[in-house]
């Protein structure tokens, strides 16, 4: 990979934030104005385009490009002097991260990046929005690799099969899989009380949701901008798809499934229950022909 490759196909907003010193903000900006920037954000909210881990250990290279690991090539790594630095794979296809996407490819890139961290030692607080600019002049940068990869090409052996859906326990992506799935399923529901009134109000109420009875439960809660980005999806969604015929079908339905299955539950316990008698009775009468 070559900067440029990295600054035309690589880098997927069309107007980035980016920023000299987060400490003193970030700021949107046509890419030409963010590419000179120190820090600059690699996907737009909604896209996942490149998975980047944090490796806050002096030797950040070493830990990327070392000799045996178990761990793909990343296609770049940008190190300040101090040799901390944030690692990056690029996906060949972005991955959504608002309702409009499937659950599952989400929760699937969730467990990639947490394999990639456990291997790399990286920063479980980091935001994964911003990145050190790979074609800054304030970082040494290491390119690997020109083409992307798919997610099953970065799955390793500290990949887990399965991720905590407690907010208190979430980070990294696992913040948006938690506030997608826990926020959706909180606003189906709650859409019905509120299908009255308007679409703003509606809006304000899944976003004050989701930024304070989820956001502030993570331990390193996401932005801001990320929050209302979820928010908007969820609630617009939901607004412009349900109507009250659908939500009663939609509850109807759920009920017939749930009935279903725990009539089905009852009859495995009833079976077992009688199969379990019929070996304690069996076991009585050789006992008592024994006698």
């Amino acid at each position: 990979m070559t900067g440029a490759q990295w600054a035309s196909d690589v880098l997927l907003p069309h107007m980035p934030y980016a920023t000299n010193y987060p400490a003193d903000g970030q700021h949107r900006m046509s890419r030409e104005e963010a590419l000179v920037m120190r820090y600059i954000e690699h996907s737009p909210h909604a896209l996942l385009g490149s998975i980047v881990i944090d490796c806050d250990h002096v030797d950040t290279a070493l830990r990327a490009f070392e000799r045996p690991k178990n761990h793909p090539d990343p296609n770049w790594v940008a190190q300040s002097p101090s040799g901390r630095g944030h690692i990056g794979w690029w996906l060949k296809a972005p991955v959504c991260k608002t309702d409009s996407a499937r659950l599952k490819p989400l929760r699937y890139a969730q467990r990639i990046e947490a394999g990639l961290r456990t291997e790399i030692g990286g920063d479980p607080a980091y935001g994964g929005r911003l990145t050190k600019n790979p074609i800054h002049d304030d970082w040494e940068t290491l390119f690997g690799p020109a083409a992307p990869y798919d997610l099953s090409d970065l799955v390793t052996p500290s990949t887990p099969r399965q991720m905590p859906r407690k907010p208190e326990r979430a980070n990294g992506l696992g913040r948006n899989v938690t506030m997608f799935d826990t926020g959706r399923k909180w606003a189906y529901p709650m859409w019905w009380h509120h299908r009255q009134g308007t679409a703003t109000a509606w809006e304000h109420l899944v976003l004050e949701h989701f930024r304070y009875e989820i956001n502030d439960l993570f331990a390193y809660p996401l932005p801001f901008s990320e929050v209302l980005a979820t928010a908007r999806s969820v609630s617009r969604w939901i607004w412009r798809n349900f109507s009250e015929e659908q939500f009663r079908e939609r509850q109807a339905a759920r009920g017939r499934v749930g009935g279903k299955t725990v009539t089905d539950k009852k009859r495995a316990a009833i079976a077992a229950t009688n199969k379990k008698r019929a070996i304690d009775r069996s076991m009585v009468l050789a006992a008592a022909l024994e006698d």
